[in-house]
């Protein structure tokens, strides 16, 4: 019983520590500092624990870390400053407590004791408070009674205050509805691309003197990067795998394992069209089957596209209710009304894709490849061990090659440089910062695989003579060339456009977009494009000019958003929403910051210095 009551006490980690005491009272000893220490200093009368500024600081550098896509590294993190966040949020929050307090504002016992007994983690096998669960966990997190429920009752009321504050913030309709204007407008557009078979010059012929001018005047783009050669070794799961042998037991063995891989279901190329009511729907069936509108005119006059209905390829299951209904047609067409979880909707079937099986030959190199994959990841943990000695026994990287299955390679490398082990980020980070201070240690790869590199020598930039790069410049002179005689071309060409004398004839091809949103994008032209066509006035040409683009665009009309749509207001709707949430925000930042300057703040710089040390080294 006793192991049972230790296993929901374990839960405690999870359900109220994460998540109830968001700035926790766990006791934090960090290196450097003394066992017991747990505060950073105090604001008012309030401790700032070491622990909540531990909680706070971990969330700012996780929720960068996920915006980014790498770890940040201890000179990023206080270098954009999220050690700094982390402490005034904390700083915030203890302020705010204080001003509770000052306010005279509290928890009653029994509000506190309701909330502790529900908890599930303090429950035992028949769904009761178990006391000797709740000590066990309070324990295990060197707390007491007294300081958790402290810490409960301080969330709690600090949850109250905050709610009291945001209660009445809400933005005026009209805000977002303006936005929702702005956003949901269209243009009907013009454009054509203006190529160098447009020139009447034909291709520019160069001189001798403008070659030699351009090379000179344009260094950066004939110049080496500077860069510092490195000597490696390295070892990839996918190295190692070229020479693992696996039997043909072992693979149709995988083959039954993951037969649920190589079943393909059944499914079809589906577009769907929600509507609010039944009756919607099915006038909307009658006006198709009568022939009075099609099914892309029903789309249309709603204000969507088929892209913005476009389910593409979906099995039964995935259609829920709907998908009966729709795998019935044993051939395209238009099937409905159907309830769906957004609403009655009608389905148009273009495709019906039958379901099949992959033989084991079919997938035998896929199998192949994965189980060779999977037993390279499990040597090379044997391997790491035997590196790891040589290394630490003074092996070179050549020594190690020369023992082990380590390749031995060498690179000038800077930043663009691309290829081999310079596409591993890993590597890359780990370059960035080598020095001739630095000894081979073994790190990874983020495929598994094994790394250690050595600096030899800087290689300076160098500006490399015309006769090296000669076609290179005779390429970047003509490219460059052939972009400035195109935008004179256009500036001749763009005054003359209108509504009544068209792109076409002026001898272009002309390109039309009609309806199209500022979200769009256009295949084929530069993004600027987009934005363009909104800031010109209807029926005046503008020349829209990129790195490798020249474009005259005229916009041909333009469309104020349909304020009575279904999208058109589920776009305001979400806007006022998020605007309403940030602007909250804004007012409590605002109100917690007013808390905090009316108190004493006081954090021991050498104390934060040292926690710093230890969270942001993992230690």
């Amino acid at each position: 019983m006793a192991t049972k009551k230790k296993s929901g006490a374990s839960k405690f980690a999870v359900y109220v520590i994460v998540g109830l005491l968001m700035f926790g009272m766990i006791g934090f000893g960090a290196a450097g500092l003394n066992g017991t220490q747990r505060n950073l200093g105090t604001v008012g009368e309030k401790n700032v624990t070491i622990s909540s500024y531990n909680n706070a600081l971990q969330s700012e550098v996780r929720r960068f870390q996920e915006q980014i896509g790498r770890v940040l590294t201890q000179q990023e993190v206080q270098a954009i400053g999220l050690d700094q966040q982390a402490l005034n949020r904390v700083i915030n929050t203890r302020a705010l407590d204080q001003l509770v307090t000052d306010l005279g504002l509290s928890v009653g016992d029994e509000r506190v004791r309701s909330q502790v007994i529900e908890i599930p983690a303090f429950q035992g096998l028949d769904g009761q408070f178990d006391r000797l669960a709740y000590t066990e966990a309070l324990k295990r997190y060197n707390l007491n009674e007294v300081d958790f429920e402290t810490s409960l009752r301080e969330d709690t009321i600090r949850n109250a205050v905050q709610q009291a504050v945001l209660s009445s913030i809400e933005m005026p309709s009209a805000y977002s509805q303006a936005i929702a204007s702005y956003i949901s407008e269209t243009r009907d557009v013009s454009w054509a691309r203006l190529e160098q078979d447009d020139l009447v010059t034909g291709t520019p012929v160069f001189t001798e003197a403008e070659l030699v001018k351009f090379h000179l005047e344009n260094p950066e783009e004939f110049t080496t990067p500077a860069a510092k050669t490195i000597t490696y070794i390295w070892l990839t799961p996918t190295i190692l795998a070229k020479d693992i042998v696996v039997s043909d037991e072992a693979l149709r063995s995988a083959y039954n394992t993951r037969i649920d891989e190589f079943i393909q279901q059944p499914s079809r190329l589906v577009e769907r069209l929600i509507f609010s009511t039944q009756k919607e729907a099915q006038d909307a069936i009658a006006t198709i089957t009568e022939g009075k509108a099609s099914f892309d005119q029903i789309v249309q006059n709603r204000g969507l596209t088929l892209q913005d209905i476009d389910l593409g390829e979906v099995t039964e299951i995935s259609l829920g209710a709907a998908g009966p209904l729709v795998f019935g047609l044993t051939e395209p067409g238009m099937v409905g009304p159907a309830d769906t979880d957004l609403g009655p909707a009608i389905f148009r079937v273009n495709a019906i894709l039958d379901g099949n099986i992959q033989t084991f030959e079919m997938v035998q190199e896929q199998l192949l490849n994965d189980a060779a994959i999977d037993i390279a990841i499990n040597n090379i943990a044997g391997i790491s061990e035997e590196v790891d000695d040589l290394l630490a026994g003074g092996a070179t990287l050549e020594d190690v090659a020369a023992e082990t299955q380590m390749t031995l390679g060498s690179i000038d490398w800077h930043i663009a440089t691309e290829g081999g082990i310079s596409d591993y980020e890993e590597f890359q980070t780990a370059a960035a910062t080598l020095t001739t201070e630095d000894f081979p240690t073994l790190a990874t790869l983020n495929n598994n695989g094994l790394f250690a590199i050595r600096f030899e020598t800087d290689v300076p930039a160098v500006f490399q003579k015309l006769e090296i790069v000669r076609e290179d410049v005779i390429t970047a002179w003509l490219a460059k060339t052939v972009q400035q005689q195109l935008v004179a071309l256009a500036a001749v060409i763009a005054p003359q456009v209108s509504i009544d004398a068209p792109l076409a004839s002026f001898g272009l091809v002309e390109n039309a977009e009609d309806n199209m949103a500022r979200s769009a994008s256009v295949d084929g032209a530069p993004p600027a494009l987009v934005f363009k066509a909104f800031e010109t006035p209807v029926g005046t040409a503008t020349i829209v000019e990129s790195s490798s683009d020249v474009i005259i665009l005229i916009p041909r009309a333009e469309h104020a958003a349909d304020l009575d749509n279904d999208q058109v207001k589920s776009i305001q709707k979400i806007l006022g929403n998020r605007i309403n949430t940030a602007l909250a925000q804004d007012v409590f930042e605002a109100f917690s910051k007013a808390s905090r300057e009316a108190l004493d703040v006081n954090i021991n710089p050498t104390t934060l210095r040292a926690v710093n040390s230890s969270l942001l080294a993992g230690g």
